[in-house]
């Protein structure tokens, strides 16, 4: 399916508000940066990061331990521990965006998949579908995983977001496509944990998305 200019929205909107959730990949650099480039374009953005988060918590309101960050154009930029995840429908029914962006999967690692995952993932989708606005899902960088089981499971993620997203009418970004985690440092998973280099890949992983969502 080609990619809706989405842009081209600010010639039928004064303002196209933009919703963003994500797990903790969303807490450091990547999601500064990817806050950045969207105001940048004049927007409107709401995000909501929270760690450890997967569709599940999303859809049930499931607290976290791993951090929090809430950020609103123009409105709140909450920073705490121990969070309640939002439940995704209410976000959707308080802020009526017209974009969505749902960048998660990455937690799925540390557990063998399940016929739920994939349903909550259906879920989040079909409520971004309803509620009117473009979707678009953001599958994880590029990992370095620390064994065989997680080897597998990455693949596993892979296969479930490439069936399961584009089948639905949801746009997928495949970041593991466009990244590429060191071969050392950091804990394999959040760029950021990667000492001085990190932090510049997760903003070059938030431009290469903000360019796959206004260049298509």
């Amino acid at each position: 399916m080609k990619l809706i200019f989405f842009f081209l929205l600010l010639s039928q909107l004064a303002t196209a508000k933009v919703l963003v959730v994500t797990d903790s990949h969303g807490e450091g650099a990547f999601g500064t940066r990817l806050v950045e480039l969207v105001e940048q374009s004049n927007e409107e953005i709401s995000f909501y990061g929270v760690g450890g988060s997967t569709s599940r918590d999303w859809m049930l309101g499931l607290e976290q331990i791993w951090g929090y960050w809430e950020y609103h154009t123009r409105g709140a930029n909450i920073r705490s521990q121990k969070p309640k995840t939002p439940v995704f429908k209410n976000l959707l029914e308080k802020l009526s965006p017209d974009m969505v962006l749902i960048e998660l999967g990455t937690n799925l690692i540390w557990k063998d998949l399940t016929l739920e995952d994939t349903s909550y993932i259906q879920q989040m989708i079909r409520q971004t579908l309803d509620s009117g606005a473009q979707c678009f899902w953001v599958g994880p960088p590029h990992l370095r995983p620390k064994n065989n089981d997680q080897k597998r499971r990455v693949l596993e993620i892979h296969s479930i977001l490439e069936t399961e997203v584009e089948a639905s009418g949801c746009r997928l970004i495949k970041s593991w496509e466009l990244t590429q985690y060191p071969e050392t440092g950091g804990d394999g998973i959040h760029y950021d944990s990667i000492p001085k280099l990190g932090e510049t890949l997760a903003r070059g992983w938030a431009e290469l998305i903000f360019n796959e969502l206004t260049h298509q």
